[in-house]
């Protein structure tokens, strides 16, 4: 707290207080904690500093600590520095502290910074004015004291607001802890202040000024909620960073990255599992496997960043041609395979069609087009990945030695084509 001492020159002899209003707390006592507490505070958050787990906004909570850990050490210097230069030190330090805990806060949640912040510096620069003004007109301890309290009441209502519009379901700890901060060093200004009032006479120094050190003691226990929200936030942030993480190497370790559709490995730990649930719940699938058609003289011809552009391409029309249900996966090199969930035969003919000829539409330099070849089996009387795999394989061949460029539809019990299950395609 501040205006802890009298002004300059002053002969006047403090009267003696009433006992019940005597020191229960010894101010150098409380000044010399909140030193090494604030100080603690900020080289516990500088700590992550050097980690290198540095966020946007940490530098403004560390300063936060050291602005309040400096103005309590002015504060230990009364007797050995000049009285104007202790005062205007440690106010200055103290209604800056506000805004920066705001700064803190909107900087590190990417909040808007302008022009909210610059109404708080100002407002903390009239204080700091206001309270010179209050200096240099002879103003009394009590009155300064005072002025000093309402002054940061209103920097602490502007913060208020702030804190009680965030509206992120994750921030409500963070919120509640800076609520609590706020209206702990609000209530002990408040009590200050009526205790002030009810004083004016006799509370001429800070030696008469016996709530200065529940204020201090206020102050430090508010400075210890914000370092605990500020390492929060920290934590919070490298846990997200920490979930995308593992989505990515997840993400690498199950999808091909060139086409955009499942890796191998992936796909065939997904398809059993849905091959026999659809046996299961009797539910009609289909299983398809496709080819790119000459895709070696692909790449001998345009060369390997050729034939990688059309095997992206292709993964984009299979993509875009199948639903969020159904399993698309990439077995190695051009071999593509598709799980279609809840499908009838012809369906699933007409959709590896429009896949055929969507595929077509993939030119390369010399003007020709992409052709696929694609054989499809249904499920039932395929029952098991290995049977599906082998029915719609042979289906696939059948189509490679038709001349390519086809769509084939295979049954594995050998049934003629017309059968209602799964009509051949070609």
């Amino acid at each position: 707290g501040p205006n802890t001492l009298g002004r300059p020159g002053s002969k006047r002899t403090p009267p003696r207080m009433p006992a019940d209003l005597m020191h229960t707390l010894d101010i150098r006592t409380s000044y010399v904690f909140a030193f090494m507490a604030h100080g603690l505070l900020a080289g516990v958050l500088a700590s992550f500093w050097r980690a290198g787990r540095a966020e946007r906004g940490l530098g403004w909570w560390i300063l936060d600590g050291l602005q309040l850990s400096m103005a309590t050490l002015l504060l230990l210097a009364a007797g050995k520095l000049p009285p104007w230069m202790i005062l205007a030190g440690s106010n200055l330090l103290i209604f800056s502290n506000v805004a920066t805990i705001e700064t803190a806060l909107r900087v590190f949640l990417r909040d808007a910074v302008w022009p909210g912040l610059a109404l708080r510096w100002l407002v903390a620069a009239l204080a700091f004015g206001a309270w010179c003004l209050t200096w240099q007109g002879g103003w009394t301890y009590a009155q300064r004291a005072i002025v000093f309290s309402t002054a940061f009441l209103i920097q602490l209502a502007l913060l208020l607001t702030y804190v009680v519009s965030l509206r992120d379901h994750g921030l409500r700890f963070v919120q509640r802890l800076l609520l609590l901060a706020i209206l702990l060093v609000a209530g002990a200004l408040f009590a200050r202040m009526i205790h002030v009032l009810r004083h004016m006479d006799t509370i001429v120094s800070w030696q008469q000024d016996t709530m200065l050190p529940l204020l201090t003691f206020a102050a430090t226990f508010s400075a210890f909620l914000r370092a605990c929200c500020a390492l929060y936030l920290v934590q919070s942030r490298t846990e997200q960073r920490l979930r995308a993480a593992n989505q990515d190497i997840e993400r690498r370790a199950n999808f091909d990255l060139q086409t955009g559709v499942m890796s191998r490995s992936f796909f065939e730990m997904q398809a059993p599992e849905a091959i026999a649930a659809a046996g299961r719940n009797e539910t009609p699938m289909a299983f398809v496997l496709i080819d790119v058609d000459h895709f070696k003289s692909i790449n001998d011809t345009f060369g390997h960043l050729q034939g990688d552009g059309v095997l992206a391409s292709v993964g984009q029309v299979l993509r875009h041609n199948t639903r969020g249900s159904d399993l698309v996966g990439r077995l190695g090199g051009d071999e593509f395979a598709i799980v279609l969930r809840d499908v009838t035969g012809v369906e699933a003919v007409a959709l590896a069609e429009r896949i055929r000829v969507e595929a077509g539409a993939i030119l390369m330099p010399d003007g020709s087009a992409v052709s696929l070849s694609i054989g499809l089996c249904g499920l039932p009387p395929a029952q098991g990945f290995e049977a599906a795999y082998r029915c719609a394989d042979a289906a696939l061949y059948v189509a490679k030695q038709e001349g390519r460029g086809r769509v084939v539809a295979h049954d594995p019990l050998g049934v003629p084509p017309a059968r209602p299950m799964l009509p051949a395609g070609a």
